[in-house]
């Protein structure tokens, strides 16, 4: 499905990016309607739960693998096929076919030492974090959670339900959405805001120089600026009013 603007050759750092925004509103949705809450899993059906301001059972969620401080590294889901039922690996195990096509190791090697990925993370929940977002690139599935399941270890799993959907692009949330790659610290926000862009089913038009992009949805026009290393300079919005169809008479 990507990477999106460059579907032959992915590295670590564009699929990193091209998940940024998309991610960082997905997550950010998570965390507003599941509120304070605790977690309970089960496999025997495969079944993730929340219970607390917001309960909700997710039947379909997606082990990615684990990240253990101990060995200070991560195991994929698919190589642990004695622990996980094989629907709940399915995508993990898409996500090392994408490496094995795209040669990306860290993808697709079984288990993967904390200092082989990029920056080198010590924590277990940066490790878990940084696969949540690679997997997220590759699959579409936007939603992420990670939990300690003993002695430091995290789990990472990709989960799906209705009430984890993000709503339609609407002007005021895509302009903050847009403004995370401040937040973020992304070292390519033209790169982000297009891929974002593409996801969301927006329309884009770079200017003839490509010192600019236009971002326009149903009811919105977002212009941002870029400078030389593609990092955002200038953003503003315009909004047009949705047209009616006239009143019959």
């Amino acid at each position: 499905m990507t990477a999106y603007l460059d579907p032959q050759s992915p590295t670590l750092e564009q699929l990193r990016i091209d998940a940024a925004l998309m991610s960082y509103e997905h997550q950010e949705h998570c965390v507003e309607v599941l509120g304070e809450h605790r977690w309970q899993v089960s496999y025997e059906p495969p079944r993730f739960e929340f219970i607390g301001d917001h309960s909700l059972s997710c039947t379909r969620f997606h082990v990615l693998g684990t990240a253990a401080p101990g060995p200070q590294s991560w195991l994929w889901s698919w190589a642990n096929d004695d622990w996980y039922p094989p629907e709940v690996t399915e995508l993990a195990r898409s996500v090392r076919d994408y490496g094995l096509r795209h040669g990306i190791p860290e993808l697709c090697t079984p288990e993967v030492p904390f200092a082989d990925l990029p920056d080198a993370p010590t924590e277990p929940s940066r490790v878990t974090w940084l696969i949540g977002e690679l997997a997220k690139a590759i699959s579409g599935c936007w939603t992420w959670y990670s939990c300690e399941v003993g002695r430091g270890t995290r789990l990472a799993v990709l989960l799906e339900h209705p009430d984890l959907s993000v709503p339609d692009p609407e002007p005021l949330g895509v302009m903050h959405t847009l403004n995370g790659v401040f937040a973020l610290g992304l070292p390519n926000h033209r790169r982000a805001i297009e891929s974002y862009a593409i996801q969301r089913g927006l329309t884009t038009q770079f200017s003839t120089e490509e010192a600019k992009i236009r971002v326009a949805g149903p009811t919105f026009d977002v212009v941002v600026a870029f400078n030389d290393d593609n990092l955002a300079t200038g953003m503003s919005m315009s909004n047009q009013a949705v047209r009616r169809p006239p009143e019959q008479k």
